[in-house]
């Protein structure tokens, strides 16, 4: 039976003593990423034809994402992993972060140039890593590792790309925990978005700042647009084919979101009125600012980890600012802050 649903880039599909995962790559329709056959440890079952064979639950498995370690854990398998890349970029509060200290997981560097020696020499029964258009796998692809390609971050809206936990649950050995957080997700973000789908008054809102005179924001079909639009918002760029970033200037910003409602900002510190207008000297050019802002400081709250794979926490918080008159009084928010 297929289990994903939502997912455009991935197919599970459980069979008699088997699961087939298939992933697809966003830029090729010819050319699928990976194909596996999974298969329980101790099963003398033989690969499907033309897949990769990964037995579970994997036991020595690295992987080079924090969203990723992120669910691994919530499902009760950190003792799969073995190693992580970019280990300086866990928080101090993260699991991960207590385990690269104690010696008990490694670091194999950077996920754009792990160290294949170290790699190669945790015998890995697979590499979990995202693929990069053009991306090489930073060469692991000829060092005979076998090599699970995690394209949710591609995906073009938040349940797709949260369908991506069925995967690791079947990598993992953790099938019936998937499936009920998986469904738990689904239902909890469909419930908020319904409490939104009639309101008549639908704020307008934009998103981030610049970094080096660049102002990277989500094209209008990305799946960060869709949970604005899914908050009961108007998003500025809502009419931008794209589903990547969009590299504008200040001044483009300026004349696209003036006179937004709403101003959400991600950054790893936290931010107050005095900081962002020095920062930012146009930033009194927003109607939004000062009391239309809203920060999260990534460093101390995890939505990068939430967003990929528990939608609705992230929702929740959009439909408080948006909307907090649906939800029965509930108005404390979990990533994001009011400036003041």
């Amino acid at each position: 039976d297929t289990i994903t649903t939502h997912a455009r880039l991935l197919t599970v599909v459980r069979g008699d003593g088997y699961t087939y995962a298939e992933v697809r790559s966003p830029w090729s329709d010819s050319v699928p990423l990976g194909r596996y056959t999974i298969i329980d440890s101790g099963s003398d079952a033989d690969a499907l034809p033309g897949t990769t064979l990964i037995r579970r639950p994997l036991r020595r498995s690295v992987v080079f994402a924090s969203v990723h370690t992120a669910p691994i854990a919530e499902l009760g398998s950190l003792d799969g992993i073995a190693a992580v890349a970019d280990g300086q970029y866990f928080t101090p509060g993260d699991t991960i972060a207590g385990l690269l200290a104690s010696g008990r997981i490694a670091d194999v560097g950077s996920s754009m140039s792990p160290s294949l020696e170290k790699v190669i020499d945790l015998e890995p029964d697979a590499v979990l890593l995202s693929p990069y258009e053009d991306g090489n796998a930073g060469g692991l692809d000829r060092a005979g590792v076998p090599i699970i390609y995690m394209a949710d971050y591609l995906e073009a809206d938040a349940l797709s790309r949260a369908e991506w936990l069925l995967l690791l649950g079947e990598l993992y050995g953790r099938t019936a925990e998937a499936d009920s957080m998986y469904a738990a997700t689904v239902a909890a973000y469909e419930s908020l978005k319904a409490r939104v789908a009639d309101v008549e008054r639908r704020p307008t809102v934009f998103t981030e700042k610049p970094y080096s005179g660049v102002w990277y924001v989500p094209g209008g079909r990305s799946y960060a647009a869709g949970m604005l639009a899914d908050a009961g918002a108007r998003y500025v760029w809502a009419d931008d084919g794209s589903s990547g970033s969009l590299p504008l200037d200040e001044a483009a910003v300026i004349d696209r979101a003036s006179d937004a409602d709403y101003w959400l900002i991600k950054a790893a510190v936290d931010t107050k009125p005095e900081t962002l207008a020095a920062e930012l000297p146009h930033a009194r050019a927003f109607k939004a600012f000062p009391g239309g802002v809203y920060y999260c400081n990534t460093v101390k709250r995890p939505f990068f980890n939430a967003v990929a794979f528990h939608p609705e926490r992230v929702l929740a918080d959009y439909v408080r600012i948006f909307h907090p008159e649906v939800m029965d009084g509930d108005t404390t928010l979990q990533f994001f802050t009011p400036l003041k």
